[in-house]
């Protein structure tokens, strides 16, 4: 164990860091450029600050790499990068044609630091084999600090970074929300990479010992936040690894699993009970959505206008406060704000790339031996696509697409798979 932490994690001395300097000034802004990302994808709940810093100071280390690397880098080389264009459209009409602009300016605006960098930041983050692994080990740091905070506010009723309290009896983490099962449940899809690089020292018993220590906190912030939306995506992560990887499952297994899920579903009544679902705010909120897109069908009504919008049709929640901001579900916050022009955009940005990686990760898992370097660094690649897809799961239920915590995270995957698949293809020996 404790050579695979070395094997992650370098030691590198600041004489060696004057020589890089001197001899290769690309490597130099790289390595800036990547321990920044890795840290912030360490400390990703740790607080807006944090969220607000790191990804500026990444975007200045990644052009001064560009400047030194241009030819080599991965945006030059993504022969997809047209798809971001449909993004950037998106955005620009959800401004332009919004009934309030200075507003959805605003609204929109706050993902350029915190979002719409980061798919260009993470795809340059992964040169190699190694560069996976640490990104891999950043998620997992993540899930046991921001888990060991929920356990502490379990006990203590505060967490321990910001000193936030339970909201209803459901823990809310560093980020002073139960939306931190959201959080969790997407930083525990990539982590679950982990096990594969356990496997390559460890025996399946200790592995599995190990990754069940590793991630135990994670869990339990994940059952103590009670999010049905962060459930349904960590299960799904499982049905998207199958479906690209088609690992061998046993009739064993998969009854053991949907006795567990069986279990859950038993277990978490006050919040997956049919009832509780039939009765859920939800409903009315996607009613009073698909409401404001039936006035605005071409269009939308621009980036953040939902709460104006459906009061201007005179229009209110069923039970959720009249100043609900989103319709919480992300297709459908798309369609009201940018309507079926920026609609369909929107989905040729986040299916496109769905789609491409799921093309280009499924033939190389199947074209590489088990216990190959090859093989591990496809396993990797995919399960930060399952962690991509698991925020679209996530997202049928969950938050609004400018949220920049949420939106930020999954942009990150989405740069970490791009540039794993255009260096990996590259290279195929690539370790």
């Amino acid at each position: 164990m404790w050579n695979l932490v070395i094997d992650i994690f370098p030691r590198m001395s600041s004489r060696a860091l004057r020589d890089l300097w001197r001899d290769d000034r690309a490597g130099f802004w790289y390595g800036a450029l990547f321990w920044t990302f890795w840290l912030s994808l360490a400390s990703f709940p740790i607080g807006y600050g944090a969220r607000e810093v790191l990804p500026p100071l990444c975007a200045v280390f990644l052009f001064c790499y560009y400047r030194h690397a241009w030819a080599r880098s991965v945006w030059r080389r993504l022969l997809v990068r047209p798809l971001f264009y449909c993004l950037w459209a998106m955005i620009v009409l959800g401004v332009l044609c919004s009934g309030d602009m200075f507003a959805s300016l605003l609204h929109a605006g706050t993902g350029l630091n915190k979002g719409f960098i980061l798919p260009i930041i993470g795809m340059e983050c992964v040169r190699d084999g190694r560069d996976l692994r640490r990104l891999v080990a950043a998620c997992v740091v993540a899930c046991v600090w921001e888990g060991l905070d929920g356990i502490w506010q379990a006990w203590t009723g505060f967490d321990f970074i910001m000193g936030y309290t339970l909201n209803g009896g459901r823990l809310t983490g560093s980020l002073g929300d139960y939306s931190v099962g959201n959080y969790i449940a997407l930083a525990l899809i990539p982590a679950f990479a982990c096990w594969h690089l356990l496997r390559e020292r460890l025996s399946v018993q200790a592995s599995s010992l190990l990754l069940a220590v590793l991630l135990f906190p994670a869990f339990f912030l994940l059952e103590g936040a009670s999010s049905r939306s962060a459930f349904l995506a960590v299960g799904a992560s499982f049905v998207f690894w199958w479906a690209i990887a088609r690992p061998p499952v046993s009739w064993r297994l998969l009854l053991t699993l949907l006795v567990l899920a069986a279990g859950f579903v038993g277990w978490q009544q006050s919040r997956l009970g049919l009832s509780v679902v039939a009765g859920d705010g939800r409903w009315s909120l996607w009613r009073l959505g698909w409401a404001v897109f039936c006035r605005h069908p071409v269009f939308g009504a621009g980036a953040g206008q939902y709460n104006a919008a459906f009061r201007a049709l005179g229009l209110v929640p069923e039970r959720d406060a009249i100043t609900i901001s989103h319709p919480h579900n992300l297709y459908l916050d798309i369609l009201y704000a940018h309507g079926l022009v920026g609609f369909t955009l929107g989905m040729t940005f986040l299916l496109g790339f769905a789609i491409w990686g799921y093309r280009r990760i499924r033939p190389q898992l199947a074209g590489w031996a088990v216990g190959t370097p090859q093989r591990l660094y496809w396993q990797l690649t995919g399960w930060f696509w399952c962690g991509y897809m698991g925020w679209l799961v996530n997202g049928i239920f969950g938050h609004d697409f400018y949220r920049t915590w949420w939106l930020g995270l999954a942009m990150c995957y989405l740069g970490i798979f791009c540039g794993a698949i255009v260096n990996g293809e590259r290279c195929p020996e690539v370790r």
